[in-house]
């Protein structure tokens, strides 16, 4: 999953279950504890239909270019 993110930083579940085929429940579950330890975060605020941003990856690039 983390080699998707590189390629996708931001994604929804049912991406990331549609392209790894992987299910639902292990999709959901995997995002859980991205969210808990700060990989991924969730930027719709909705319940349902939610959007993930791979956070980490984008402040590294970020921090990478400041300069240039």
């Amino acid at each position: 999953m983390l080699d998707f993110l590189f390629d996708r930083p931001l994604v929804s579940s049912s991406e990331i279950v549609d392209t790894l085929n992987i299910s639902t429940v292990s999709v959901n579950e995997l995002v859980k504890r991205f969210e808990k330890i700060g990989i991924l975060r969730e930027i719709t605020g909705k319940k349902r239909y939610k959007k993930y941003f791979f956070a980490n990856y984008v402040d590294i690039i970020s921090r990478g270019t400041q300069n240039i």
